[in-house]
């Protein structure tokens, strides 16, 4: 499920990133970024020790 969550979001965002120039392209990257860096360490956190 994660894996196909990180990957649609991937996908999207740079669809969304191709469509778009200067600080909307620059927004959407920045969103991106910390979406991903949010989803990872969700992840992280929820493994068990």
């Amino acid at each position: 499920m994660n894996k196909g969550l990180i990957l649609l979001c991937c996908l999207l965002l740079i669809s969304a990133s191709l469509m778009t120039s200067g600080l909307t392209r620059a927004l959407i990257d920045l969103g991106a970024f910390s979406g991903l860096l949010w989803i990872v360490f969700r992840r992280q956190n929820s493994m068990p020790d």
